[in-house]
């Protein structure tokens, strides 16, 4: 998989997972002033950009706050969700598409 074909929300998930658990101590040794504490914060702010932008495109699929099928602590559990975690549990109660 290459970086076109590879679903904006996952390399949003990458990029969080990395800058939690990642230490970058290779990062002091090689000098140029990054520091390990700068290479975490790039990648979450890439990982906090890319997710506003996944957000975007899937504010048009499905509307959950418009919803009035679902009650107030759904709608709070949802909102807990990324956007992949979303749409699978959407989809698995049927709310949208497995095409969208």
């Amino acid at each position: 998989m290459n970086i076109k074909s590879m679903p904006k929300d996952v390399a949003v998930e990458l990029l969080r997972y990395i800058s939690e658990h990642e230490d970058f101590g290779s990062l002091e040794t090689i000098g140029g002033g990054a520091s390990p504490a700068t290479a975490k914060a790039l990648l979450r702010e890439l990982a906090v950009e890319l997710a506003k932008e996944v957000e975007s495109e899937h504010k048009e699929r499905y509307d959950v706050k418009a919803c009035k099928n679902l009650s107030k602590q759904a709608k709070t559990v949802i909102s807990c969700l990324s956007p992949r975690e979303e749409k699978s549990l959407l989809t698995a109660f049927g709310l949208i598409d497995k095409q969208k």
